[in-house]
């Protein structure tokens, strides 16, 4: 993964706070809850959602991978990031993923 979990942790604890902030989660408590254990949920579910979307990005990623392999020549520079670029976007296209 690019990020480590540590990163995608305080992203997704920071995404939850500024949400809330301006007013844009609606949520309640469960009865009886310790207070922020509500809160503490949510912010796993973020960082679950960001951790699938980039492990989905790094299979694409990896498929891309395969493909320039199969090119009868090494590809390098910019060349190579220009192709990388055409096939991933073609690849996540089919998927029904947004990069």
């Amino acid at each position: 993964m690019r990020l480590t979990e540590d990163k995608v942790r305080r992203i997704a604890e920071r995404l939850h706070d500024e949400l809330d902030q301006k007013g844009l989660l609606e949520y309640r408590e469960p009865a009886g809850a310790r207070v922020g254990t509500g809160r503490a949920a949510r912010v796993k579910a973020i960082f679950d959602f960001i951790v699938a979307d980039l492990r989905l990005e790094e299979e694409i990623d990896a498929e891309v991978e395969k493909v320039l392999a199969t090119y009868s020549r090494d590809i390098k520079g910019t060349e190579r990031d220009i192709l990388f670029r055409k096939h991933k976007e073609e690849i996540a296209r089919k998927r029904g993923y947004i990069l």
